[in-house]
């Protein structure tokens, strides 16, 4: 089979599903992408292709989470509705993406008409791999390549970036930032309970000992005195000593958060999810 005519037999089997009755019975049989890489559009020529859909396959076999990207000359040729953040979720749904009962995957398409973008994660594994801060590293590591663009490379660079932060995960630590709450309550700087208290009780005792030995050797014996001005030193008193003694500090830290950009659904750590069980958003490219 020819490379225009796969391209042509594909775009049939999105037309034909994508037209017909949106809603389905539950259990209900569903359409499926016969490959990893659907480039309805034609951004790719044979040979990248080919290459794109071996690594792409791998991956998802290996790791158990369907990678997946689409093209599309114009997304609303295929739906009435004009958000393509809310078509690319009916997409996965309609075509029963994702691997296992969970369908995990993750979804990059494109609309090249608007030159629109998502970016979508379905699925626990997928949602544990895919953080919201490890879905804007991934971007970075493509939308370069999409403005200059270099469709096969985005795309490279897309799965490599997939299957580097999949193999994190499976070794239990995702692409993640610390979440934006945490917050460490108060805490004695630099000695534990039992030191603080020591240095509290024995401190005052070992300064006094010292000081009243220090005036103890400078004494002289003398006999008793019957008169009580014998003791006084002329000139009265004089307290001229002061010292500040510092034992122990108590820091308590607050974390102040600012207000997050409303387009995107994340933007701390973790996963943001949807009502309807997504993960990502979508932009320009």
């Amino acid at each position: 089979m020819s490379w225009k005519c796969f391209r042509t037999l594909l775009l049939l089997l999105l037309i034909s599903a994508l037209l017909a009755v949106p809603a389905y019975a539950e259990g209900e049989a569903q359409e499926t992408l016969p490959y990893y890489v659907s480039d309805v559009a034609g951004v790719l020529n044979s040979e990248d292709w080919q290459q794109l859909e071996a690594d792409a396959a791998r991956i998802s076999e290996t790791y158990q989470c369907g990678v997946y990207i689409v093209t599309l000359d114009d997304y609303k040729s295929f739906s009435a509705t004009n958000s393509f953040w809310n078509f690319s979720q009916e997409f996965y749904n309609r075509y029963n993406m994702g691997i296992g009962e969970s369908r995990n995957g993750i979804l990059l398409i494109m609309s090249m008409s608007e030159r629109d973008y998502s970016l979508l994660a379905y699925g626990s594994d997928a949602h544990y791999a895919f953080t919201d801060y490890g879905k804007e590293v991934l971007e970075q590591q493509f939308l370069d390549n999409f403005r200059n663009n270099d469709w096969s490379g985005g795309f490279a660079d897309y799965l490599s970036g997939c299957e580097s932060m999949l193999a994190r995960a499976a070794q239990g630590n995702p692409l993640d930032v610390a979440p934006p709450n945490y917050v460490y309550s108060e805490t004695s700087r630099g000695m534990g309970m039992g030191v603080s208290l020591a240095i509290v009780v024995l401190a005052p005792c070992l300064i006094a000992f010292a000081a009243c030995s220090a005036m103890k050797r400078q004494m002289k014996p003398v006999s008793r005195s019957v008169r009580a001005d014998d003791y006084l030193v002329p000139g009265g008193v004089n307290l001229s000593l002061k010292r500040d003694v510092f034992l122990n500090r108590v820091v308590t830290t607050r974390i102040i958060q600012t207000p997050s950009d409303n387009h995107r659904d994340g933007g701390g750590g973790g996963t943001t999810i949807n009502a309807g069980g997504f993960s990502g958003h979508s932009g320009k490219f």
